[in-house]
Formats: C-alpha cells, structure tokens, sequence
C-alpha cells in the first residue's frame, strides 16, 4: 500500500445477548501503512439502518440540503483518514445503499473532491486486482435497451434507445466488435447467450421486492413462496415480452422458461468470465437483501459471482438525460484512458457541474476495478 492509500472495511455485527437480538452496530476496519489496523464501532446500528437511511434517500429524492447522513456515516470513520486520498471502501449493511461519494461536510465539500473511493465486495478481493494482467486481444460489447415490454404494465423507456446509440458510436470509434439488441430483440435468451464480452450494458427497468412473509401467488412469473425464501428471485431486469410475467400469471419454471423477466438468481449463471464491467443503466439495480458480513443479494451479487471484474449500478431512479449524460461522459474517457475507476469518477465530477444535486450525479455507485 501506498502512503496515501487506505483499506476501509465496514462490518455490520448483530448483537448478541444469548440470543441474536435485533439490534446491530458497525465496526469499520481502518488499515493503513505504518499505522496498522484501526478500530472504530459506531453503536447506532439500529438508528443508521432506520431513521438516518431514511432521512438520506428522502434528502437525495427531494433535493434537500443533507444536514445529518455525513455526520452520522462517515464524521467517526474520518479522523482515521487524515492525509488519505484513495480509500478501497468494503461496505456492509446499510452502508451498501447509499453512495459515500454524495455525503457533504459542514463546510459543503462533498467525498467525491476529497477522496478517490473505490468499493469493493469484499476487502481481500483486493489482492487479486492488484495482480489483475490487463487483457490484450479484441474488444466487445454487448448492449441492450429499449425493450418492448408487450404490456402496458411496464413504461415504455425511450431514453434508452438514445443512450446506447450514444454508446455504440463511441465504442465502434475504439475499435469494439457491438452487438446491440433494442426492442423485440431485447430478450431473455440475448442475454443468456452472451460469451464474456469485454462490455455489457443493459438499459432497462430492474426490480428489488421486499420479502412478504406468507405471500401467496406469484411475483413477476415466479412462486411467491420461492421468492420468499430467496432474495435472488425478488431482483431482477424486465425484458422484451414480459407480458406473461408482469399479469401474474401462473408462475413459470424459471430453469427453462423464457418469460422476460432474468432475475438474479439467472443472472449468476452467466458467462461472464473475463468481463471487465457490466452495466446496468436501470433504476434502483443496485437494491438487494443486505445481509449482515454477505453484502447484497440482488443483481449486484449474481453479475460479479458470473465473473465481471467491476459493476456499474443504479440505488435510485434517474432523470434519463442525465443518465445519458453520464454513461456518454464515462464512456468517452474509459476509450481514451482504459481506466474505468478514473473515467467514472471524472463523469460523474462533469455532471455535477451541470447538476449540483446528487439525485443527478450520485445514483450510480461501482463496485469492483
């Protein structure tokens, strides 16, 4: 590690009293060069996860000035960093549903100009990035978007169309083999087809359902039951011909049947060895179960477990056009640096130029490098 590095790795611990209770605390893991381990525990598990989680989604939603979530997510971890500029951040919890660069001191200087932050599923992972070799050979891209749904139950999202023609322009220009499937072309099985592009983009509606205890029926074509006992099922991305899925029908054999819907739990088997980012350019993809110590299990989970190296997700919905602004900006600078962390970090500065609020600039986190 660098002088200027630090690892920062945020545990979430149930307490325990005989019994596991419901309350919880975090302890954060500060390493860094020449100082060791530093441990920090903030007791408020409980209030973070409830009240202050709350109250941070509702700022970013309503364009409110934010007076409390630096305080209470980052004011105690901080001392711990002084004269650090690029933290590898391994969230848990709570803290895997809002994005740390949007959080704004007392003085309105926001993380994203203080710290180059990069998140990591887990703080080992680390080791294999740094030995990561750099994959030379031809370069392709899978991008999907604009889905026709085939159901008035899904909005139509013609933004998308814009924003992976935008995309292809500047991959083709770098020299990437494209593949872009929109419309009736933007199905299930287009995606389960795919061989480890170097690039994949989907730009479409994703999905995070709450676990209903006892729910009846289906969910988006599969056994409520089924769902309820696993998170992997209640996320997921609406494809073209989601029709059956989206009017509850009976539910479906997810192992065979193509019904628009590709949850998480059939995202994990995709073959994306030797994909270095996946993209999903849709609302709230970034949601999932969080389980203390596992991280998410969602969408976010499934694609890095098929073996993308890095994620680029959404933890609220967007306006399109910044969306459009973002993808266009980070997409420009990766053909022309290859350093993806950079270039998303650098589009996302660019649109807060235009966009001072971080509902247009923060909603999209990556994970990975």
């Amino acid at each position: 590690m660098n002088e200027n590095e630090a690892i920062v790795d945020i545990v979430r611990v149930r307490l325990f009293d005989q019994d596991f209770k419901d309350e919880s605390k975090y302890v954060v893991f500060v390493l860094t060069k020449g100082k060791g381990i530093q441990v920090i525990e903030l007791e408020n598990g409980n209030q973070l996860e409830t009240r202050y989680s709350k109250y941070y989604r509702t700022a970013i939603q309503q364009r409110l000035p934010d007076e409390y979530s630096y305080q209470q997510f980052w004011s105690r971890i901080e001392p711990a960093l002084a004269g650090k500029r690029v933290l590898y951040v391994s969230p848990d919890g709570v803290y895997n549903q809002l994005n740390l660069n949007t959080l704004v001191n007392g003085k309105g200087e926001y993380n994203v100009n203080r710290y180059d932050m990069a998140i990591l599923g887990n703080a080992k992972d680390l080791i294999d990035i740094k030995s990561r070799k750099a994959s030379a050979g031809s370069k392709s891209a899978f991008l999907l978007g604009y889905p026709d749904y085939a159901t008035d139950a899904v909005p139509p999202l013609p933004g998308t169309k814009v924003e992976l023609e935008n995309i292809s322009k500047v991959l083709k220009t770098a020299s990437y083999n494209v593949t872009q499937r929109m419309q009736k072309e933007a199905t299930e099985k287009s995606i389960k087809t795919i061989k480890a592009p170097t690039v994949v983009h989907i730009a479409t509606h994703g999905y995070f359902l709450q676990d209903v205890q006892g729910a009846k029926g289906s969910v988006y074509g599969i056994d409520a039951e089924n769902a309820s006992n696993n998170p992997l099922l209640r996320s997921g991305l609406i494809l073209a011909d989601s029709k059956i899925a989206m009017t509850n029908a009976e539910s479906v054999d997810i192992s065979n049947e193509e019904n628009g819907v590709l949850t998480a739990y059939e995202a994990m088997n995709l073959d994306l060895e030797g994909t270095d980012l996946v993209i999903m350019s849709a609302c709230e993809t970034g949601l999932g179960d969080v389980k203390s110590g596992e991280g998410v299990y969602g969408l976010q989970r499934s694609f890095l477990v098929a073996g993308a190296d890095a994620l680029i997700m959404s933890l609220w919905k967007v306006d399109d056009e910044a969306t459009q602004l973002l993808m266009s900006n980070f997409y420009t600078q990766w053909v022309k640096t290859g350093n993806k962390q950079k270039a998303f970090k650098q589009a996302q500065v660019q649109l807060m130029a235009k966009y001072k609020e971080p509902y247009y600039w923060g909603a999209f986190v990556m994970i990975g490098l």
